[in-house]
């Protein structure tokens, strides 16, 4: 017969109530208990092989222990081979930080076409909130009147910036393109350039505003660019971009988003450029992308666990305790060198993948 929580009180000689607050972590009631007794009782359990059933501290509680999940989906492989690792850190951090806090996630599937039925199947599962990244706008919509119904959402890495404002957790964009400026110089850039693709509204604003701010402080002039914009055709941008890199001969470039960094690398390559050697390379969160002679791409990024671990923080505080966001959670940008930037950069990327 399974242990009980009583036979847990009894044993570490402390109330029933004692031993809840502290298996349950409890705040603030744990807070007053001293460490020695939260010691005791988290040893009695073990020693005993007490378990917590979520289901029935739910139901005693008559509060919600889970919280819905929902990560971006892939349309075909080649795009879950680059995309897995940064989606699956996420949902490792948002796990490895619910559990702590004793919550429980369940995942959901995300539309591709703006559906909600698969938001509201989760949303009325019991879910006590939700973590939802990149939400379609119409799951935006549905998102906002579920939080008049008293269901909190957060958004990660919001497609637009007014998506659930200012319950969103993102990169901070400005300081990300100021660092791509600031590498660009390290690496002994001349003619620094800038990549833009147009397909990610605030994000690549965002970075094209911090980057050429950078760029005028260090270098004293604006930042070539070249934008691709008004097309989506992979072969097209290539030569868009090879182009580019005939006639204005940069030395640095910053790509404001992943594929436009994967693109380059072709480019340079159909120019006779030589990466690094020739033409130094930054793009985003495409570290684990493939390129041009096999190359990793060098990438500005953020903590994709921390990303995970903050809005599990985030979602439980508001669960718990009703706080009210005024503005959103920004997270500090990081640098992963790869083969595009040369060798001396590498002591930047203080933080290896």
């Amino acid at each position: 017969m399974a242990p009980t929580i009583k036979e847990v009180a009894e044993m570490a000689g402390v109330s029933i109530t004692t031993v809840s607050f502290v298996l349950n972590d409890k705040h603030p009631q744990v807070d007053g208990l001293s460490e020695a007794t939260k010691q005791r009782v988290r040893a009695c359990a073990a020693a005993l092989g007490y378990r917590r059933n979520p289901a029935a501290a739910s139901l005693r509680s008559g509060k919600s222990l889970w919280i819905g999940v929902v990560i971006q989906p892939v349309r075909e492989e080649k795009e879950a081979q680059a995309w897995a690792p940064y989606e699956l850190t996420l949902i490792s951090g948002i796990e490895n930080a619910l559990l702590g806090l004793g919550y429980y996630p369940v995942l959901g599937s995300k539309s591709t076409t703006g559906d909600v039925t698969g938001l509201d199947t989760l949303a009325y599962s019991g879910v006590a909130g939700l973590i939802y990244r990149r939400p379609l706008r119409q799951e935006v919509e549905r998102l906002e009147e579920l939080r008049q119904e008293g269901i909190p959402s957060i958004a990660v890495f919001p497609a637009r910036r007014e998506d659930l404002y200012p319950y969103s957790i993102d990169l901070d964009n400005v300081a990300a393109g100021r660092l791509g400026a600031q590498l660009l110089y390290r690496a002994g850039s001349k003619r620094p350039a800038l990549i833009v693709s147009g397909f990610f509204g605030h994000i690549e604003e965002d970075r094209v505003a911090g980057f050429t701010q950078g760029v005028q402080e260090l270098f004293g002039y604006k930042p070539m660019v070249c934008d691709t914009a008004g097309t989506r055709d992979e072969a097209a941008r290539v030569r868009i971009l090879e182009d580019f890199f005939r006639r204005n001969k940069p030395d640095g470039v910053l790509a404001t988003e992943a594929w436009g960094a994967h693109l380059a690398t072709f480019a340079a390559e159909n120019a006779g450029l030589k990466v690094p050697q020739d033409l130094v390379m930054i793009g985003f969160d495409c570290y684990s992308f493939r390129s041009a002679q096999n190359m990793v791409v060098s990438a500005i990024t953020t903590s994709w666990w921390q990303a995970g671990r903050v809005a599990a923080q985030s979602i439980v505080d508001i669960v718990r305790n009703g706080t009210v966001w005024t503005e959103p959670k920004k997270l500090e940008p990081r640098f992963i060198p790869g083969d595009t930037t040369p060798p001396e950069l590498c002591e930047e990327g203080k933080s290896g993948w």
